[in-house]
């Protein structure tokens, strides 16, 4: 089971002009803003254990990650072979029912075969990092999924 984001947290609110510099993909989104600065994302899977099955549900996510670990993982991004295992980002959407959960600390997991990198969320005291290491109910799937149905609007 899983559900993916389409972009990165604002992009669907930048300016026409920003947009038209930037650029977003499957695997990866630039985002060039007017002042020379460029946020840089990845996408990614965030895996969560569902208590009581033997599966996990997994969100597609977008990681924001240096220039440095955005370059290591596109040149190594059709062979699979990358110069470093991982490397840090922040959460670049928000998990709902998970407030706040958007800039969560993470290390991210480089994957062969174009499988994409494995999101481990930095411990704290957040809810969202104990559900990923302490597992998610049946009952929280169910309310994503029909929250994936109706839209944030209803």
């Amino acid at each position: 089971m899983s559900l993916a984001f389409a972009a990165p947290l604002g992009w669907e609110e930048l300016d026409d002009a920003v947009r038209q510099a930037s650029s977003l993909d499957e695997d990866f989104c630039e985002i060039r803003h007017s002042s020379d600065r460029v946020d840089r994302f990845i996408r990614c899977v965030m895996p969560l254990f569902v208590r009581g099955m033997e599966t996990e549900f997994v969100f597609g996510v977008w990681m924001s990650v240096s220039e440095p670990s955005w370059e290591i993982y596109r040149e190594g991004f059709e062979s699979g072979h990358y110069a470093e295992d991982g490397c840090f980002g922040y959460l670049a959407n928000d998990i709902p029912d998970y407030t706040g959960s958007v800039l969560l600390a993470a290390n991210v997991w480089f994957q062969d075969d174009r499988m994409r990198p494995v999101v481990e969320l930095q411990d704290t005291d957040h809810p969202l990092v104990l559900a990923q290491r302490d597992g998610i109910d049946v009952a929280q799937v169910e309310r994503w999924v029909a929250f994936s149905h109706r839209g944030p609007q209803d």
